[in-house]
């Protein structure tokens, strides 16, 4: 099992957050948010808070529950293009595009607890030919956090390396991360880690240092000791706040900001983008050095992240043949950099959000490497009905460049998403 510290269920949380004092009334926000998200007792042992779901705990609080659902209904529409043949193509999907439960808690005391991510839509299970070909395994650990510089959490989680993609899936400002977010990103890896959501109690500092076992979700079979290592750290120059949230929610009238960095060294990562990718297709294995910096911005509605990747591998050859007894080639390791920098501005006093969005990866040319060159830009439109709990967002992306098989794409989505 796994470990968290967070009292929110959220669906792929970074390390546990520190019990904040109520944030100042803003000058910017709907005057009724702060009542509609105020907890409501449910009988003398459960509470129902917004966007936390439900919790029961037993009377000397040495054991509770909260479990919490939330789903995404997708309407989407793409156009590819290929300006070399003049060929383009288009399609619509309707789809349940996530459908996810959580349930979390804590076991004997309040410092064991425990986190339970399950999902069951179509393409988060894998479906092909009307078989599941993934477990519905999301999330699974547990932690101990009796010492607050020394949380300790063990499981199957996000590795806790870049920003955008520690965000919380519902709780993203557009429907899903850039596309420099999913090159060159750590995903979820069984491995331990220690972390301290507020170091020394300053308000200003946090940290995370793991060990991961490099195979993801091929965690279940054997696998060669080529570990993954890394570490994280966050400094908040003006004090903590939901800096893994993209949207600025609370409206502050004074700016805060979080500024982090990580490192991560993957040891005959089996896969093309380090934990995440397809296998390489003559069986060998890639070592490679990845660094990631972040910036995130939240100031009275106005939201901007900003981050860089770098990625340094080689690779070890597998020595496997084709149908005709031939060597396969090495495919050279995916070295170059990307970058994401994103924006959003609610208009004041109402539940009406803008956003914009540019990114990128570009390949290394100083040495070998498969990693093309990619661009994407987008913008989009959020309705918060009831904060993350209700709402609807419209977004539009255009990619292009070689890396794309067809050359361009655009991406309309209209994504419905409801939790409890």
């Amino acid at each position: 099992m796994v470990a968290l510290a967070p009292s929110l269920a959220l669906a792929n949380p970074p390390a546990p957050t520190p019990a904040k004092v109520p944030p100042r009334a803003s000058l910017t926000a709907p005057r009724w948010e702060r009542a509609w998200m105020a907890e409501r007792k449910l009988g003398d042992r459960a509470t129902y808070k917004p966007g936390a779901g439900i919790t029961v705990r037993s009377q000397d609080g040495r054991f509770s529950l909260n479990f919490t659902g939330w789903a995404q209904l997708l309407l989407s529409t793409k156009h590819d293009q290929t300006p070399a043949s003049g060929a383009s193509s288009w399609a619509t999907s309707l789809e349940l595009r996530r459908a996810r439960l959580i349930l979390q808690g804590n076991v004997f005391s309040k410092h064991i607890r425990y986190y339970v991510h399950l999902m069951f839509a179509p393409k988060d299970l894998g479906f092909s030919n009307g078989v599941p070909h993934r477990g519905p395994i999301f999330q699974w650990y547990s932690v101990f956090d009796r010492f607050k510089n020394a949380n300790v959490q063990a499981g199957f989680f996000f590795v806790p390396y870049a920003r955008q993609r520690m965000m919380p899936l519902p709780r993203l400002q557009m429907v899903d991360n850039s596309t420099a977010s999913y090159e060159f990103t750590l995903d979820q890896d069984i491995g331990v880690q220690v972390s301290s959501p507020d170091v020394a109690g300053l308000g200003k500092l946090r940290y995370f240092a793991g060990v991961f076992m490099g195979e993801g979700y091929d965690w279940y079979r054997a696998g060669d000791f080529g570990l993954t290592y890394m570490g994280r750290v966050d400094v908040l120059p003006f004090g903590m706040f939901e800096d893994y949230v993209e949207s600025d929610l609370e409206r502050p009238a004074r700016p805060k900001i979080s500024i982090g960095a990580a490192y991560a060294f993957t040891d005959r990562e089996h896969r093309t983008r380090a934990i995440s990718g397809t296998m390489f297709a003559d069986g060998g294995t890639m070592s490679s050095h990845n660094l990631t910096g972040d910036v995130m911005l939240k100031w009275a509605g106005l939201s901007i992240l900003a981050d860089v990747y770098w990625r340094r591998g080689w690779r070890q050859g597998g020595g496997l043949t084709d149908a005709d007894a031939l060597p396969i080639p090495v495919q050279a390791a995916r070295n170059g950099f990307g970058w994401t920098a994103q924006m959003g501005l609610y208009v004041p006093r109402t539940r009406f959000e803008m956003v914009a969005r540019s990114a990128g990866t570009r390949p290394v040319r100083s040495v070998p490497t498969s990693l093309a060159r990619l661009d994407e830009v987008g913008g989009g439109f959020n309705y918060y009905f009831y904060r993350h709990m209700l709402k609807l967002q419209l977004d539009y992306i255009h990619t292009w460049g070689p890396a794309l098989p067809t050359g361009r794409g655009d991406l309309m989505r209209l994504q419905l998403q409801l939790s409890f």
